[in-house]
């Protein structure tokens, strides 16, 4: 078995998990650095907020994230340390080519020989000496010399540093004291690892150590200071600058302040409960004023205040209100704060006083907010129609939980919706307003006006406007001119729609087809090409000229929008299938290009992205195709297809409304298809790009700028019309609905149209004025119980607990219809959708719950199995069944039930008559407690904590569980996938993506038992669920990618990815190209690709095979044609004789528009 799979980002990691401010693009310019596990931004901070400007991918996960500058520098520079210990210095530079290039100044591998921290990596950076420490394992500081850096050297160096034994061990925290007169620097540790303290009424202690650095020695020494402490869960050590040895330690809920040979200063505020836990910090102002957050979200102010000495004598502490749960914050400029999330949405918010104070209490207002899909527990596919398809997260945690609705593609915010079917063709007038006021519509034999004011409609008639004949073409002209083309003659018209200022008529054919701007105009009666100039008051034939065949389409619409005129003319032909490009005004051919294989051209437009210009075609049948055009010569070159839709398809100009994302960097103009799967044509990064709007079918549009709505839309649907706005540009499109409480799984029920999902409440950490969704339900049920071991440890359990419900959301208006609580303690942890055998007619939904008693691990935990059939919105408890452990996962499996109980695997169905669960089957035993289970066919993948993966097939005669192949090494397993039948794929907890095959062609059993490793991948993310399916449909025509393979994949740090197999010579190919763009295209902190992706856990590390990395591919199309081809020619001879750069182009793309 050859490996083919092919991995691609869909969507880049959103947690935010490390903050910088410092002027790094120039030396009067503040940014904000965010760094999102693999990728960081550059943002510009100014008086309109926040603008990002870069968007800098890393070969790792980045760990430490640190903005510094030494005193020989104007500006600042980055320090970054990855996860698997690549440390780099980044300056940011303007070039010729590039406004902001970022540059490897510094590099090395910071690995430390040791054992693995427990705590998070720490790092401090001393500028006045020029040193930074770092700590990632155990009993090691690394120690790296900054002072004589020399940054005005062009090429990047590797560090000087040296390794610093330390007796402390489980250090929560190092800080270097700041201006002190030697490099001395504070250790908070304890003696005990975190895993040590199960509870929160166990004390904590905790210990200060104070080191100073022999420079010349390259040694520490161990200073007199050292203190014991006492506090629940040390988190942050803060040095203050006024006094020498002073520093805050913050606690999981308390707030010291220790000086040398003094005590200590502790906070006593009614805020710090016993359920408080602090888990990130910023400064507002050197030692005076501290932001704090905790893990409900909440937001803090801490005050210190000062005797005349300069000494801290009292500390205030301030609650501002809520904000979104963040260990990341930091403070930027004039009270503006950024909140970076890890459970959800980052937020921009300023603090007010206490004469601003909001409505709601809190003390900050919420100035934006930024998308964070993180973390991803659960998801499913929702396919609309067999055309949209949709992807639903269980994203977030606590009060921040949501359900993320993404599609590729536009959704359509609608304003308004008129009745009016059998429309042809719409367009807009500005009629003495600078605002679009009126739509001129036509139909088949007639033309209608309406009036759009306001919120209101009104048809009206203008005097000069020809409204008993259909009109092809309608527009604002120069001059305060209208011009209307209708079938029957050529209209301009003034004196806001009351005069016709003079008509033109053919002698001997109806007008067929017409286009034009705003002082230029042609139509065409069958084969005959007519030419116009528009002038005040005037109307001028310049030039006629017949054709071989009868005209299917025009366009004389400008190649920029800004501009008034053209010089070319777009001509498309019935019979002989073609398209002409005519010079303007004397109707001289300048390029025939013949469409034989294609069908009958139906619109056509010349438009003009990102300073290229292009000529799209629409074909009757559904397809586009579309060439490069070369302006001068009128020549169409570099022919591609893209298949949209299977009716015929009309292509409309419309003005992309500003968009709201700083980091859009479309075009202003995109092109519209109409057609039976309506998209948008736009650029995005240099970039053609085809997104779906999520709307059934569009006969054809038109831009409104309404003084009312703002810039909008008007979608001519079979029924009537839509006036509505499109969402920004953009590859991925998510809706939110906030839900007020954790979301662990999710399923849908397509026969009702609801999802069901399973929440988790905490009391404590409830959003404010935000109700959680499973107490907005219209109907609530209590879920009792009659299993007296369930009853009993749910009593025991105290009401104020954490409490579990099952709700459901309609499909459309994601209103929760119904809400069942269970138990208190009980949490439910499993759901599926299924029709059993016997009846495969109703929708039952069940659920797995258990009890666990947290702190006492004596207790083995219970379950229980729990069935509902749902039907017309009623919510029915079929049966209960007790489970001697928790139901880690339950599948629908041949019209049965499989649940994975503990460590064991068993399978039910549910018999109506006696209403309740029979087990069918003996069960299977594994070695270790359950992660995951997928099933295909008679096969089913078993996933265990400790042990990988296992293959199971089920015996229907015996209803038995036969193992038929096993992983040998044992990993920690998060997540597992099918691929096919004898093809699996799994991740583990070190963030590797690994590939495994059951040999079934070997007739020796201890041949086929063990699972063949046929590729491993470093992906750096932790993925918590498979699921297969894609969420666009393949466009074009000459696919050479099966989809059917296809499966996305979701992290806690909101990555979407997605894993497909490739024919195995197209694998050959890209592996060959893969190596040469690693080669040619620099890293960022000069990491070799090879390195990157290698497989690496418990410090080992295997060379990435059998996977490709599909963001590396895609970097080709971004590469000049020069570069494609030398790249190409250098590829082995096997891989590059029967390809040419073109061919490879087209291949790149095709594999872009698969995520």
């Amino acid at each position: 078995m050859n490996p083919s799979n092919y991995v691609v980002t869909v969507q880049k990691p959103t947690e935010v998990t490390a903050l910088a401010t410092g002027y790094f693009t120039s030396s009067t310019q503040l940014n904000l650095i965010i760094a999102k596990n693999t990728h960081f931004e550059i943002y510009i901070i100014d008086s309109e907020g926040l603008k990002l400007v870069k968007d800098v991918s890393i070969y790792g996960k980045i760990i430490i994230l640190k903005c510094f500058r030494l005193s020989n520098m104007n500006k600042d520079v980055l320090f970054i340390v990855t996860e698997k210990c690549h440390g780099m210095i980044l300056d940011c530079q303007k070039t010729d080519h590039e406004p902001f290039d970022i540059i490897t100044k510094y590099h090395g591998l910071l690995e430390d020989t040791g054992k693995e921290s427990t705590q998070a990596p720490s790092c401090t950076i001393d500028t006045k000496h020029g040193l930074i420490l770092c700590r990632t394992t155990e009993g090691v500081i690394k120690v790296i010399f900054v002072k004589d850096l020399a940054f005005n050297e062009s090429s990047s160096r590797t560090f000087e540093s040296c390794n610093i034994r330390i007796d402390e061990q489980n250090i929560v925290d190092i800080q270097f004291l700041i201006d002190s007169p030697r490099p001395t620097f504070l250790v908070l540790h304890s003696t005990k690892s975190e895993y040590y303290f199960l509870n929160g009424n166990q004390p904590e202690e905790y210990y200060l150590q104070t080191y100073e650095i022999e420079l010349k020695e390259r040694e520490i020494k161990r200073l007199a200071w050292t203190k014991k402490l006492t506090l629940s869960k040390a988190s942050f050590l803060i040095p203050i600058t006024h006094n020498s040895f002073t520093c805050l330690v913050i606690g999981r809920n308390s707030i010291e302040i220790h000086r040398q040979n003094e005590p200590k200063v502790g906070l006593k505020s009614s805020l710090l409960q016993e359920t408080t836990s602090i888990i990130g910090y910023c400064s507002i102002d050197d030692n005076y004023r501290y932001l704090l957050t905790d893990d409900c979200g909440k937001l803090y102010l801490l005050i210190l205040e000062y005797e005349n000495s300069l000494k801290t004598y009292d500390m205030k502490l301030n609650l501002l209100g809520q904000v979104s749960i963040s260990r990341n914050l930091t403070y930027l400029d004039n009270s503006v704060v950024f909140i970076g999330s890890h459970f959800g949405d980052s937020q921009l918010i300023r603090l007010l006083s206490e004469q601003q104070q909001q409505q709601g209490g809190n003390y900050f207002e919420i100035l934006e907010s930024y998308t964070n899909v993180g973390p991803i527990l659960d998801m499913c596919f929702v396919d609309f129609d067999r055309q949209n398809r949709q992807l639903v997260t269980c994203s977030g945690y606590g009060k921040d939980a949501t359900l993320r609705f993404i599609r590729t593609g536009i959704g359509i915010h609608e304003h308004a919706v008129i009745d009016l079917p059998n429309i042809k063709g719409i367009w807009p007038l500005r009629l003495n307003n600078q605002y679009d006021t009126h739509l001129v519509v036509a139909f088949f034999d007639q033309t209608r006006l309406f009036y759009l004011q306001n919120e209101e409609i009104e048809e009206v008639e203008l005097a000069a406007f020809d409204l008993q004949h259909q009109t092809l073409f309608c527009a604002n002209g120069a001059s305060n001119q209208y011009l209307q083309i209708t079938t029957h003659s050529i209209r301009l018209i003034g004196n806001h729609g009351q005069d016709l200022l003079t008509e033109w008529k053919s002698e001997s054919n109806e007008i067929t087809v017409a286009s034009a701007n705003t002082t230029q105009c042609v139509c065409a009666c069958g084969n005959q090409l007519f030419y116009f100039e528009i002038g005040p008051n005037s109307l001028k034939q310049i030039s006629q000229c017949q054709l071989p065949y009868n005209v299917a389409c025009l366009d004389v619409a400008p190649l920029n929008v800004q501009e008034e005129r053209t010089d070319l003319c777009a001509v498309g032909l019935w019979t002989q299938i073609s398209i002409w490009i005519c010079r303007l005004p004397t109707l001289d051919v300048l390029h025939r290009e013949s469409l034989v294989s294609d069908t009958l051209p139906r619109s056509v437009i010349m438009i003009t992205f990102d300073s290229r210009p292009y000529v799209f075609i629409s074909l009757a049948d559904g397809p586009i195709i579309y060439y490069s055009l070369d302006r001068e010569q009128g020549l169409l070159y570099d022919r591609k297809k893209v298949s949209l839709g299977t009716k015929p398809t009309t292509l409309t100009i419309c003005q992309q409304p500003a968009s709201s994302s700083a980091s859009s960097q479309s075009s202003d103009a995109v092109l519209f298809a109409c057609s039976d799967h309506p998209s948008v044509i736009s650029t995005v990064n240099d970039k053609l790009t085809f997104s779906s709007v999520n709307l059934r079918e569009i006969v054809c549009m038109c831009s409104f700028n309404s003084e009312y709505y703002g810039a909008s839309l008007i979608l001519v649907t079979d029924t009537g019309v839509i006036l509505g706005r499109i969402d920004d540009i953009q590859k991925l499109h998510k809706r939110t609905l906030r839900l007020g409480e954790s979301v662990r799984r999710i399923t849908f029920v397509d026969k009702e149209k609801v999802y069901a999902v399973l929440t988790q409440s905490r009391h404590e950490c409830l959003a404010d004025g935000v109700l959680p969704v499973s107490k907005q339900a219209h109907q609530k049920i209590d879920c009792t119980t009659k299993i007296k071991a369930i009853k009993d440890m749910a009593a025991e359990r105290n009401e104020s607990d954490n409490s579990s419900s099952i709700v459901i959301l309609d499909q459309q208006t994601h209103e929760a219809r119904i809400s069942v609580k269970l138990l208190c303690g009980e949490e439910a942890i499993s759901i599926c959708t299924m029709n059993f055998v016997d009846d495969s007619t109703s929708s039952y939904i069940a659920v797995g719950t258990t009890i666990v008693f947290e702190y006492d691990n004596d207790r083995q935990p219970i379950g229980r199995l729990i069935l509902f059939s749902y039907r017309s919105n009623q919510l029915t408890i079929l049966t209960e069944k007790e489970l001697n452990n928790a139901p880690h996962q339950i599948l629908p499996f041949q019209g049965k039930l499989l649940v994975a109980i503990g460590n064991s695997i068993q399978l039910f169905e549910y018999s109506p008559q006696q209403s309740e669960f029979i087990q069918l089957s003996k069960p299977y035993v594994g070695r270790f407690k359950c992660s995951e289970v997928k099933v295909k066919d008679d096969f089913i993948l078993f996933s265990d904590e400790i042990y990988s993966i296992t293959v199971l097939r089920y015996n229907p005669s015996g209803h038995t569980f036969e193992e038929i192949a096993t992983n040998a090494s044992p990993q920690l397993t998060t997540a597992c996938q099918f691929i096919d039948d004898d093809t699996f794929v799994c991740t583990e907890t070190y963030g590797n993506l690994l590939c495994y095959h059951k040999n079934n062609e070997s007739t020796k059993e201890l041949d086929r038992n063990p699972l063949t490793r046929l590729g491993q991948y470093h992906l750096a993310e932790q993925i918590n669920i498979f699921r297969h399916g894609h969420l666009v449909t393949q466009q074009t025509s000459e696919s050479i990618i099966s989809l059917a393979t296809c499966s996305l994949m979701g992290a806690t740090s909101g990555y979407i990815g997605l894993v497909v197999q490739l024919p195995h010579s197209l694998y050959r190919l890209l592996t060959s190209l893969e190596k040469s763009l690693a080669q040619h295209i620099p890293s960022v902190g000069q990491i070799e690709h090879s390195t990157w992706r290698s497989m690496r856990s418990d410090k080992q590390s295997t060379i990435s095979s059998g996977f490709i990395d599909g963001d590396l591919i895609q970097l080709y199309l971004d590469l000049p044609k020069a570069v494609q081809t030398e790249l190409l020619e250098h590829l082995p001879n096997d891989n590059q004789s029967n390809v040419s750069v073109e061919e490879l182009v087209k291949i790149v793309e095709e594999l872009s528009r698969i995520h």
